[in-house]
C-alpha cells in the first residue's frame, strides 16, 4: 500500500527547485500528475474543501502557485461560486477563472470545488454534481479537504468512529466511482485553537486512510501543534480558521507547506493509483438488493410506505419520524458477522425538501447492546450518497435481535415533506474498508 504522512518544516519560498529530485522521492498521489507537468503537459487538480480551503490567500491558492513556480507551468484556478457575502445563495457554477501564473512550458488548471459550511459529500449533490464534478476534465488527483463541519457525527461508544471515518470513506468512494483509479489525498486539516475538539475528526480521518488503500495522507495538522497553535496562525477572534488574508496567512502557509512537502517528495514516473473500493469483489456478509423490488426480508415500520422509482425502493415517512425499513439478520447472517469488524454501506438518495437521511444498526458490542448510526450531515440531496458505517465491532455473543434501519425523515418533529429516501443496496462486509455494492 502506498500510505505516506507529509509534513512541512520549511517555508515554500525557501524550497530550491533541486529538492524535486530528493532522494527522500516516494511514490505518492501527486508522482503522476508531477510527471506530466514535468514533460511539459497540462493536467488537472481537483480539491473537493471547505471554508478553511476557499479564501484567496488560504493554502490551495498559495500551493498552486508554488507548482507553477516550481514546475514552470501556467497555474489557472477555477473556485465554486456558491459562497456569496457568507450564505450559499451565489450560482452553482465555477466563478470565471483566474490566472494565478501567467506562463510556463504546461498549463495546471486547478478546479477549487470549495463551499463554506460544507462537509465531504455536498459536492455529490444533484444540484451541484452537474458542474462541480461531472462537467470538468478527468483530474489527475483528488485532494479530500474537510472535517471541521463533520464533527456532528453520533458516537455508540467511548472512541467509536464508525460514523466519522465512514462519512470520510463514503467521499472517497463517491470519487473513485466517478473517476475510477484516480490518485487521492487527503489532508487532516489543522487542530482548533483552544483545547482538542478538532481529535474525534482528526482520528476519523487517520483511521480512514489506514483503511483505505493507495491514498496519501498529508499532515497538515502537525505544524499547528509544533508551532505552539499561537494566535497569529488563526484568523482574529476564530478558533478554527487558519489565518488566510493578505495582511495575515501564516496558518495558510503551513497547510500549503505541508501540501508542496507531499509534493516535492513525489516520485517522478511512479505509477500511483487509488483503487475503488465501491468497485471491489469479495465475499459480502449480507446483501440486500433493491433495484427491482422489495426484498421479502426488509419489513415497514411506523407509517413508511414504499414504491419502486428509479431502479430503487422509494420510502416515504407519511409525516412520522419513526417511519423506516428495517431487516432483522437471520441466525445465519448474524452467526456470520458475530465476532468479526465489519463495515456497512447503503447506496442512497434523499430530496432536496427532506431531513437528512440515516441509517442505523442494532447489535451486542463491547458487552452492551448500541445502537450504531450513519447519517449524511451534509446537504447532498437529490444525488447518490454512499452511507457507511466502517469497522463496528460485533462481539461474538448476540442474544438480542441483530437488525438494520433506514429512515427517510428521522427527526425531532415530523417532517412537512412526505418526498422518499431511495435505496438501491445494502451491504455488510468484513473489515474496516467496505468492499463493493
Amino acid at each position: 500500500m502506498h500510505r505516506r504522512h507529509f509534513l512541512a518544516t520549511t517555508a515554500l519560498s525557501h524550497l530550491p527547485l533541486w529538492t524535486l529530485g530528493a532522494e527522500s522521492s516516494v511514490a505518492n498521489a501527486f508522482s503522476p500528475i508531477k510527471t506530466k507537468l514535468a514533460a511539459g503537459k497540462d493536467a488537472v487538480l481537483f480539491i473537493n474543501g471547505d471554508s478553511t480551503s476557499y479564501e484567496k490567500h488560504g493554502p490551495y491558492y498559495l500551493f498552486a502557485k508554488a507548482i507553477g513556480d516550481a514546475m514552470d507551468c501556467k497555474v489557472i484556478l477555477h473556485r465554486w461560486a456558491e459562497w456569496n457575502k457568507g450564505k450559499p445563495t451565489g450560482p452553482k457554477e465555477y466563478e470565471p477563472a483566474e490566472t494565478l501564473r501567467e506562463t510556463g512550458k504546461a498549463t495546471l488548471n486547478v478546479c477549487l470545488a470549495t463551499l463554506p459550511g460544507s462537509v465531504a459529500s455536498d459536492m455529490f449533490a444533484g444540484a451541484r454534481r452537474a458542474k462541480a464534478i461531472d462537467a470538468i476534465p478527468t483530474p489527475d488527483v483528488c485532494i479530500l479537504h474537510h472535517g471541521h463541519n463533520m464533527r456532528g457525527f453520533p458516537q455508540s461508544l467511548a472512541g467509536d468512529r464508525s460514523s466519522g471515518r465512514g462519512m470520510f470513506l463514503a467521499a472517497i468512494g463517491m470519487t473513485s466511482l466517478k473517476w475510477p483509479g484516480v490518485p487521492q489525498a487527503i489532508t487532516n486539516q489543522n487542530p482548533w485553537k483552544n483545547g482538542d475538539e478538532y481529535k474525534t475528526i482528526f482520528q476519523s480521518i487517520e483511521t480512514a486512510a489506514a483503511a483505505q488503500p493507495s491514498i496519501t495522507l498529508i499532515d497538515s495538522n502537525s505544524a499547528f501543534i509544533t508551532a505552539g497553535k499561537t494566535a497569529d496562525l488563526y484568523r482574529p477572534n476564530d478558533a478554527i480558521h487558519p489565518s488566510d488574508s493578505a495582511a495575515n496567512s501564516k496558518g495558510a502557509q503551513l497547510v500549503a507547506d505541508a501540501l508542496f512537502a507531499s509534493w516535492t517528495s513525489a516520485a517522478l514516473n511512479a505509477a500511483f493509483t487509488t483503487p475503488s473500493w465501491p468497485a471491489m469483489t469479495g465475499e459480502s456478509l449480507v446483501r440486500s438488493d433493491f433495484t427491482t423490488s422489495l426484498p421479502a426480508d426488509w419489513k415497514l415500520e411506523g407509517d413508511a410506505t414504499t414504491e419502486m422509482v428509479d431502479k430503487a425502493i422509494a420510502i416515504r415517512p407519511n409525516g412520522s419520524v419513526q417511519a423506516s425499513l428495517m431487516k432483522v439478520l437471520t441466525k445465519e447472517e448474524t452467526a456470520s458477522i458475530s465476532g468479526k469488524t465489519i463495515s456497512i454501506t447503503a447506496l442512497v438518495r434523499s430530496a432536496p425538501d427532506q431531513v437528512r437521511a440515516i441509517g442505523s444498526f442494532v447489535c451486542r458490542s463491547g458487552g452492551e447492546i448500541r445502537t450504531f448510526l450513519f447519517p449524511d450531515l451534509g446537504t447532498c440531496k437529490d444525488g447518490w450518497l454512499l452511507l457507511v458505517g466502517s469497522g463496528i465491532t460485533v462481539d461474538a455473543d448476540q442474544p438480542a435481535p441483530v437488525y438494520l434501519k433506514y429512515y427517510p425523515a428521522f427527526s425531532g418533529k415530523p417532517s412537512a415533506s412526505n418526498s422518499p429516501l431511495l435505496i438501491q443496496k445494502v451491504i455488510i462486509t468484513e473489515g474496516a474498508l467496505p468492499k463493493g455494492l
